[in-house]
């Protein structure tokens, strides 16, 4: 299995560069508005429950493992409002992992440690707040996949990472963004895009 341990930079770069360099125009056009569209749902969800854009988009972000975008978004909202209206986590059922709900519910309730475990849930949810501004990136299953191969079929590679590795990856896809004249998060999405359209066909 490729790891990280074993990838230099200079390929992890250039993997980058190559699936950048693959994404169709409706790729980059879907990944130049994603954090803008996911900040609009935050920003709606803040308006219906009173829970914070930054509070919303952190939810958002613990409930996504394993969860279709579009059943993602009516888990934080009802997640939020349950919150907001004084009941509790069991009454909202969530399809993903109970841990992630668990997380979730535990930022709705203040706990600032479960975003300085979580790496990747702090970045989507910073993203998802400041979008072009944020300099941080979402490093998921996805983006792991897109350093460590250029395969348009699918491999097995390492998708989890340490903080060390989260840090590097992140520093390595921010300095190949400013290359490529894009915001971390729109270099990001577009390549989540073209990497999870190809091994998806």
């Amino acid at each position: 299995m490729k790891t990280f341990t074993k990838t230099k930079d200079s390929e992890i770069r250039a993997n980058l560069r190559t699936w950048r360099s693959l994404a169709s125009p409706k790729e980059v056009s879907a990944g130049s508005t994603w954090y803008d569209e996911a900040n609009s749902i935050a920003s709606n969800i803040e308006r219906n429950t009173g829970v914070s854009v930054f509070n919303a988009a952190a939810v958002l972000a613990a409930l996504s493992p394993s969860n279709k975008w579009e059943r993602n978004i009516l888990d934080a909202q009802n997640l939020c409002e349950a919150w907001s209206t004084g009941r509790s986590a069991d009454s909202v059922r969530c399809c993903t992992y109970n841990a992630n709900k668990a997380k979730a519910w535990r930022i709705l309730e203040g706990d600032q440690g479960v975003l300085d475990k979580s790496p990747k849930v702090w970045a989507f949810a910073n993203t998802i707040t400041w979008r072009n501004k944020a300099a941080c990136v979402v490093i998921d299953r996805w983006h792991a996949r897109a350093c460590l191969t250029r395969s348009k079929r699918r491999k097995v590679v390492q998708e989890n990472l340490t903080l060390p590795q989260y840090n590097r990856v992140e520093r390595l896809t921010i300095e190949e963004a400013m290359k490529a004249n894009e915001a971390p998060c729109v270099y990001q999405a577009i390549i989540w895009c073209t990497i999870k359209n190809n091994w998806e066909k």
